[in-house]
C-alpha cells in the first residue's frame, strides 16, 4: 500500500542567479518547478501526492540583492520567520518530500520554520534541493538536527543552471528509490 505523500516546498521567484547572471524567473522559482515535476512523476506511477508551498508571512524581496541581504541576516541570526499554516490533514502524511533552494549552504529560514512548527516524529523526510553547485552541502545535517525523530532519506539535487534536466533527475531518482514510497 502506497504511503500518503506530501510535497512541501519553499521557492523564491523573482530575480535569481543563473549561470552567474541575475535573471528574473517570474513567479515560479526553480524549486516550485521541481515540486510540480515531482508531483507529475509520482502521478505517472499511480501515486497520489499533495503540494504545499511554504510561504513566509512577510514575502522576500523579488530583487536578488534584497533577498540576498535578508537571507544572509536570517542565516546569521538563526531566524525562523512566521510562515503560512500547514496543509489540512498534515498528520495523515507518512512521507514528506521537502524542497528548497540551497541558501548559505543549508536550508532557507522558511524551511527551518516548517521543521520547527510541525511534529515530524515518525515521518520520512525526503529532501530535494535546487542549487547553484553546492548540492545539499549542510542542509541534511540541519534537517536531521531540527527533526531528530524523523527518518531522513537522501533525495535528489537539481543544479539551477540545468533545470531543463530536472524531469530526468526526478524520474531517475524515483526509479532507483521506489521502495521508499511503498
Amino acid at each position: 500500500m502506497a504511503k500518503n505523500i506530501l510535497i512541501a516546498y519553499f521557492s523564491h521567484g523573482g530575480e535569481n542567479l543563473v549561470d552567474d547572471q541575475i535573471v528574473d524567473l517570474g513567479d515560479e522559482g526553480n524549486t516550485k518547478v521541481a515540486a510540480r515535476l515531482l508531483r507529475e512523476a509520482l502521478a505517472s506511477r499511480g501515486l497520489k501526492s499533495n503540494l504545499f508551498e511554504i510561504e513566509p508571512l512577510i514575502p522576500y524581496d523579488r530583487s536578488y540583492e534584497g533577498t540576498l541581504a535578508r537571507s544572509r541576516q536570517e542565516y546569521q541570526d538563526g531566524a525562523a520567520p512566521l510562515i503560512n499554516d500547514g496543509p489540512n490533514g498534515y498528520d495523515a502524511y507518512q512521507v514528506i518530500f521537502l524542497g528548497y533552494p540551497n541558501w548559505w549552504g543549508t536550508v532557507p529560514a522558511p524551511i527551518l520554520s516548517f521543521l520547527r512548527d510541525h511534529d515530524l516524529h515518525g515521518k520520512t523526510i525526503i529532501p530535494f534541493v535546487t542549487h547553484g553547485g553546492q548540492r545539499f552541502l549542510y542542509s541534511l545535517e540541519t534537517i536531521q538536527k531540527e527533526a531528530p525523530n524523523a527518518t531522513i532519506q537522501e533525495g535528489f539535487a537539481i543544479a539551477a543552471p540545468y533545470m531543463s534536466a530536472a524531469k530526468a533527475v526526478i524520474e531517475d531518482w524515483l526509479k532507483e528509490n521506489a521502495d521508499k514510497l511503498d
